[in-house]
């Protein structure tokens, strides 16, 4: 049987596949951590149990309709989360890529540029001009898909506070 690779917005059913995938993907970031940053892997270690998808958060992005998955082999393999939002960086209207996440078995395949593709096609569709995300300076693998899928990357540093 041949398997194509099929891009298709988010679904209920797709919670399952989507938790698993984000823990999967969260846990590569922790151990690529540990040895490179271990100030910085303490920190999420410390708050892993907000890192979780929970019923609510997938639930979000749903409603968003502006978040995808790939499903190849009959099953979810990746997905991109974003939401649009109004006046940023100086951007009337905006999509925010929250993540995009493909099973370490199915990198290299050109997943993660349909998803990108499709996404900027959302964007165009709903008269959307601007894409905004946040890269890890570390993550060379997603530097070159964003940077292949078209976007320009520069050197930001992001500065947040906690309040609690």
């Amino acid at each position: 049987m041949i398997y194509y690779l099929i891009i298709r917005q988010l679904r209920k059913r797709d919670y399952q596949s989507f938790a698993g995938l984000f823990e999967e993907a969260y846990f590569e970031y922790l151990e690529s951590l540990k040895d490179k940053h271990p100030e910085q892997y303490q920190a999420e270690l410390k708050e892993k149990y907000m890192r979780k998808v929970t019923r609510e958060r997938f639930d979000f992005y749903l409603r968003t309709r502006s978040s995808f998955v790939a499903e190849k082999e009959g099953k979810v393999v990746g997905y991109v989360a974003s939401q649009a939002m109004q006046f940023m960086h100086g951007v009337d209207s905006l999509l925010w890529i929250e993540y995009i996440v493909i099973q370490r078995d199915f990198r290299r395949q050109g997943i993660g540029q349909a998803l990108l593709q499709k996404l900027q096609e959302h964007a165009k569709l709903s008269g959307i001009n601007r894409i905004y995300t946040t890269i890890n300076p570390d993550n060379d693998a997603s530097i070159a898909l964003h940077r292949k899928s078209g976007f320009h990357i520069q050197d930001w540093k992001i500065a947040s506070y906690k309040t609690s």
